[in-house]
């Protein structure tokens, strides 16, 4: 007989396991889409003191862990958002417990400090105006998984 446990007990033994060492999970979830993909991408978690624009972010929001991307910092609010949404959340440094140091898709790791991935993800916030049209498209099409 399998057990269920709910997610926030393992997340919660995630941010315990992040006071001694980084953590590696695949992630669930479209909404870091075209980034990380559900199911397909392997992250590694590190536990940090500060964090900038663009750093991928786990929090809690509303009772619930989130993986996203801070896009904004002002007045000691972090403003974060998926990249694969519209919507957005603000929360404060203290709903912060770790930043993506690197993820692994298709057996290729990428740094997140790495200035061409930085590059491309600077390029797809840039392209705001169209990227409504291009979710859209993703979530009626499956040949973009």
């Amino acid at each position: 007989m399998k057990k269920k446990i709910d997610n926030s007990q393992i997340f919660e033994f995630i941010i315990e396991e992040l006071n001694t060492k980084d953590v590696s999970l695949t992630v669930k979830g479209h909404s870091m889409w075209p980034f990380l993909k559900s199911n397909k991408t392997k992250i590694t978690l590190t536990k940090s003191h500060s964090y900038k624009k663009l750093d991928i972010v786990l929090f809690k929001y509303n009772n619930k862990y989130i993986l996203h991307r801070i896009i904004k910092i002002k007045n000691n609010n972090y403003i974060i958002q998926g990249d694969g949404l519209i919507s957005k959340e603000v929360v404060s440094k203290e709903s912060i417990y770790a930043k993506v140091s690197s993820y692994t898709l298709k057996n290729k790791t990428t740094y997140t400090t790495n200035k061409f991935y930085l590059f491309k993800v600077r390029l797809w916030r840039l392209l705001r105006p169209i990227r409504r049209v291009l979710l859209k498209f993703r979530r009626n099409a499956q040949w973009m998984n």
